[in-house]
């Protein structure tokens, strides 16, 4: 999308950053069924939550998403998977995509360079939790 007037840079619709959101979820739901054995129920239930964090970022949907996410957790009896790393990344773009799209209107522009602080916290941060799952898969 071309910069409107007054643009420094690059811009996408704010609509993406749901788009965006939209997909961690769906990542997130996936990873904690192929993690844990939690009752489909649960799953349903977290499919709902995120669907609603989706539509509503503003709300605290995305933080009960991932609350229940973390519960449905539990039901992991302790084992460190492939998953499990699959499950951390995806609740925490879900962290970040939520608290992102819920102070950016789904019709305003939002410059490319707004985002990058953003997105190297974000890998930062990712680096550090998959070597921790991963030092501690090693050690399963």
């Amino acid at each position: 999308m071309t910069a409107p007037a007054g643009a420094m840079g690059a811009v996408l619709p704010g609509w993406t950053l749901r788009v965006a959101l939209g997909a961690s979820v769906l990542v997130t739901v996936l990873a904690v069924a192929g993690w844990t054995s939690v009752s489909p129920f649960a799953l349903a239930l977290a499919v709902l939550v995120g669907g609603v964090a989706v539509a509503l970022p503003v709300s605290h949907m995305a933080t009960a998403f991932l609350a229940l996410c973390g519960l449905c957790g539990l039901a992991a009896d302790g084992a460190i998977t492939g998953w499990l790393s699959l499950a951390v990344l995806g609740a925490h773009a879900t962290h970040v995509t939520a608290a992102l799209a819920a102070v950016v209107p789904a019709g305003a522009p939002v410059e490319r360079g707004a985002l990058r602080p953003s997105l190297e916290r974000f890998i930062l941060a990712q680096a550090a939790g998959q070597l921790v799952v991963l030092l501690a898969w090693a050690l399963t």
